[in-house]
C-alpha cells in the first residue's frame, strides 16, 4: 500500500467522523502529512509512513510541539513489540490502516501534548484555511 494510499485512507475516515482535515500542512520546520481539527477544536498531526516507523517517531517529536495528540498512520502489519514499546514510550497514538481502507487505532497518544500555544494556533488557523 503507497504512502498516498495511507493518506487517502485516513483522510476520508476523518472527514466522515467531522473532523476538519488538512493534508502537507506546515508545522514549524516540517510538514505534517495529515492536519486535522476534532470537534473539541483539538488539533491532530498523523505522520503517515509505510515503513522506517523509527523515522516517524523522531518526526513526531517535533509535531508535538504545535498538536495536542500526534499519531503515526501506516499499513495494518504484525509490527514488532519493541517498536509497540518505542511509538508507546514517544507518547504518541498508532493507527493502522486496514486492507479494506478502514482505520483501526491501535495505541493512543498516553496524554495530550503541551503544545506551544504560538505553533498549535498557526497550525489552527492553517487547517481552517484550508477547510474553507
Amino acid at each position: 500500500m503507497p504512502e498516498k494510499d495511507i493518506v487517502e485512507a485516513i483522510v476520508s475516515n476523518l472527514v466522515r467522523m467531522g473532523f476538519k482535515v488538512a493534508t502537507e500542512v506546515a508545522n514549524i520546520y516540517r510538514s505534517a502529512d495529515i492536519a486535522a481539527l476534532d470537534h473539541n477544536g483539538k488539533v491532530w498531526v498523523i505522520e503517515c509512513k509505510i515503513s522506517s516507523i523509527g523515522q516517524a517517531v523522531r518526526q513526531t517529536r517535533i509535531h508535538k510541539l504545535g498538536a495536542d495528540k500526534v499519531f503515526i498512520g501506516t499499513p495494518y502489519r504484525n509490527t514488532q513489540q519493541g517498536t509497540l514499546d518505542m511509538i508507546k514510550e514517544a507518547g504518541v497514538g498508532l493507527i493502522y490502516v486496514m486492507p479494506d481502507g478502514s482505520i483501526h487505532e491501535v495505541i493512543q497518544p498516553c496524554r495530550e501534548e503541551k503544545a506551544w500555544p504560538s505553533a498549535k494556533e498557526k497550525l489552527r488557523q492553517r487547517i481552517i484555511q484550508v477547510t474553507q
